[in-house]
Parts: structure tokens; sequence; C-alpha cells
């Protein structure tokens, strides 16, 4: 068995896989520990079946031992020795251009990128640290975030700022969200038959955090997101690109330091900045049914810069685009968002089937644009923890 672990702050994101068929792992169970170092609860699917539990998790090596107890409780394993190998997300990989198993060189690699992930890295490393003290002899493995994107050539990741800045400190686009574009890519590749070394598209991935990639014979050539998660487009609470002397006249105006104006960019902008509502797309898009004005403005943003950066990466594709493609919770489940966007895509010829676009019930991919559409449009949902795990795999069978 595989178990895939995605660590926040103060939580814990698990899925148990089964691999007994190599080139198609099974999930068995999920589940998620939350409000570590708080008081603790955790919540688990198995059978088809939801367990809650209440318990007290002070630190991440508690809750990773209290999950590996609840997976033998539950009957999932018979013990930990079971576990064959784990899988962890870590965002920020700095220059790594795959998934590796991690050894003390590249345990290192992800503390030195703390700096550049500061929300991230910190827990990839708490719950790494916490696995081995329990299972010091399971294998584990790092995938990461910025791995996919390392294939983007040097005009499209360097910025235009003095050359030691990327020489001595490593400013430069990393880009995010790789796990889920790999997977796009190669289930798209299933999909339509061509090699994914064939495929030109355009993907969006569209959740909370939210990003665009340009992928050209299966690999990116150029991405939203940059040297931060915070860049590109527009997000839940995330600004997206501005203007970066706005941070040195907040700072003037207001006293806060530059740190503070920054974690405003990352925790109180986008959707709810705008809107002064939500981050939630959800509760956005049902304000703006009830003429909110606010709310009406930041979905008429959001949506303008989601088709801009498409068409942008239209143009690099040179026109050339195989499938334009909607993914992560935004873009899997927002009728309404694929349609606001599809419709400000002018000068590609996109058309909606409006039908097909209502349809909530599909599992793996929905065609949402009509036969006369000059590019196929696709909602696809993404599944980073199988990814993961077929990495995870391959490098530890």
């Amino acid at each position: 068995m595989i178990l895939v672990i995605n660590a926040g702050s103060s939580s814990i994101k698990f899925k148990l896989f089964s691999v007994s068929d190599i080139k198609n792992p099974l999930p068995i169970l999920e589940g998620l520990s939350e409000r570590i170092g708080v008081d603790g609860f955790m919540k688990i699917k198995f059978n088809n079946e939801k367990f809650e539990y209440s318990n007290a998790l002070p630190n991440h090596e508690v809750a990773i031992a209290l999950v590996l107890e609840k997976f033998q409780e539950l009957g999932a394993i018979k013990n930990k020795d079971e576990i064959h190998a784990i899988g962890f997300r870590v965002v920020h990989g700095g220059k790594l251009a795959k998934s590796v198993v991690i050894n003390d060189e590249v345990y290192q690699i992800i503390k030195s990128n703390i700096e550049l992930a500061p929300l991230h890295n910190p827990a990839a490393i708490t719950v790494i640290d916490a696995v081995k003290k329990i299972m010091s002899s399971t294998k584990m493995v790092a995938c990461f975030d910025t791995a996919f994107h390392q294939t983007m050539n040097k005009e499209e990741f360097l910025y235009p700022v003095p050359n030691n800045w990327y020489e001595d400190f490593g400013v430069r686009k990393y880009g995010f969200h790789g796990i889920s574009y790999n997977y796009i890519v190669e289930n798209y590749s299933k999909l339509s038959g061509k090699s994914k070394n064939d495929l030109n598209l355009i993907v969006c991935h569209l959740g909370n955090g939210a990003s665009i990639s340009a992928i050209k014979n299966g690999k990116t050539i150029d991405t939203t997101m940059g040297f931060t998660p915070l860049a590109g487009l527009m997000m839940g609470t995330r600004s997206g690109d501005i203007d970066p002397s706005i941070i040195q006249f907040i700072c003037k105006k207001t006293g806060k330091t530059v740190d503070e104006v920054t974690n405003i960019l990352n925790k109180e902008s986008g959707l709810l900045g705008m809107s002064g509502l939500s981050a939630d797309m959800r509760d956005v898009l049902d304000a703006n049914e009830k003429n909110d004005e606010k709310a009406k403005l930041a979905l008429t943003k959001y949506n303008q810069i989601v088709a801009d950066w498409i068409v942008k990466f239209a143009n690099k594709l040179e026109g050339k685009v195989d499938a334009i493609i909607f993914t992560a919770g935004i873009g899997e489940n927002s009728v309404r968002t694929r349609k606001f966007v599809m419709n400000n895509l002018h000068i590609l010829g996109t058309e909606i089937d409006e039908e097909a676009n209502h349809n909530f019930s599909y599992e793996d991919h929905l065609l949402v644009s009509s036969k006369t559409s000059a590019i196929p449009v696709y909602a696809m949902r993404t599944d980073e923890e199988k990814m993961i795990c077929l990495d995870t795999l391959n490098l530890t069978k």
C-alpha cells in the first residue's frame, strides 16, 4: 500500500492506496486531521462510511500516530508495515525537476526552500519529521508542485531585474500546481489517444489558489504563478499580479511593514478583498445573482483576467491548441465561471454547449464546448493524490 500525505500548518490530508495493480492504484481510504495544535479533529471515509473523531492533537507526530491507529481499528491495514511507501506533497522544490526519494540531501533542499514557500514547506518538513519518528524504515518520496514547470526556457522564467537577483538569490518564476498539471496532461493523453509529447493544452487550475499553464508538446512553456504562489491570477484571497510599487505606497500611507502588506495581498485580497464578502466563489456568485455591485465587479475582474491569460497563452502556442481544460474546485464545478470565462474568449472562437456545461454528475471529464467550437473545452477532475501515488510507487518499487 501507498500512503499519500498533504500537510498544512495545522492539518494533514491523507489517502491510502492499494497498489496490487501497479498501473491503476485504487484509493481505499481518505481523510483529514485538522486543528492540530489547537484541539484536534479527524474525519475518515472508508468503505463508503464516514467516521469522525475528536482527539487531542498537540502536534503532527501525534496526529500521524492516530491516523495509523485508526487505519488498523477500521481494518484498512493489519499493521503499519503494510504501508510500502509514503508520498508527500511538497510545494517548493526549487530547481528539482521531478519527484525524488527523500534522503538527507533532499531533506535539506526542502528546508532551504522554506524562505521561498514560508506558508507551505515548513508543514512538509514537520510532517516528514513526524513520520520518520514513527516509521523510520519506510521509504518516503517528495513530489513537488514546482517540478513540472522546470521545462520553461530562461526567457520565460527570468524576471527583468538585475541578473544577480537570480544568480545569488534564486529569484525567478517557479510556477506551482505542477502535480495537478502533470495529472491532467497524462489523463488527457489517455482521453485523446495522443501521445502527451504531441499535446498542446491550456490548463486552468481554478481553486481558491489558481493558476493557468501553457503546455506545448506535453511540457510547460509558461505559467501564471511566479516566484511565489501570490503571482498571476486573481484568486480567493490573493491579489495576483499588481503594480509592485503599491506595496511601498501602502506601507508609507498606513505605517504597515512590507510583511504586513504582503500578508494582506495573500490573505485579504482577491475575491474576498474586492467583494468584501467571501473568498468562496460560490458565495460571490450567489451575491452577484442578488445584484450585489461589489460581487459583480469582483466576478467581472476575475473572469476577464482568466480569459486574458488563456488568450495570451493561445498566442504562445501559435494558435495550435488541442484543448482548453478547466480543473480544480472552481474549474471542475462552477458552471457559471466556465460560462463567463468562455464568453470572454472572443478571439479564439470557443462556443459553449449550455446543456452539457450544466452536467454536475460527470466522473472524470466533461466536454462543455459545442460541436462548432473552434477549440474543444473540457472540465476535468484532477487527482493530485493519485499522481503522487504513482510517482511514489515508481520510485520505490
